[in-house]
């Protein structure tokens, strides 16, 4: 029996459509490099990356409501984009917790 190499039969392309499958986008190296992108400042940035979070959390609301209804989806696409929405969720609260203790540190140091 012949065994075709997992490359031939899938390509990312059909496997993960634009947009899915990362939480946060990877940074290039000019991001790297210290280089703003695009002129983006940091607010932009968080911007972003709230949006990105709230977007993910949508689309699983969706994909439940869905599946719920019963559009015929296949029940691990819900999970992973629940969990996925949980996991972005869970890294916003820890980097708005961490900026906070940053902030209150920078008000403790100025006194």
């Amino acid at each position: 029996m012949q065994i075709d190499p997992i490359s031939t039969r899938l390509s990312p392309a059909s496997v993960l459509r634009s947009g899915e499958g990362a939480a946060l986008p990877l940074p290039t190296t000019d991001a790297l490099s210290g280089a703003t992108g695009a002129g983006k400042t940091f607010g932009q940035f968080l911007q972003d990356a709230i949006r990105e979070v709230n977007e993910a959390q949508l689309r699983a609301a969706d994909l439940t409501t869905r599946f719920a209804t019963g559009e015929p989806l296949d029940v691990h696409q819900v999970m992973i984009a629940s969990q996925e929405a949980g996991v972005m969720l869970d890294l916003a609260v820890q980097v708005r917790n961490k900026l906070l203790d940053a902030y209150q540190e920078i008000l403790r140091v100025n006194l």
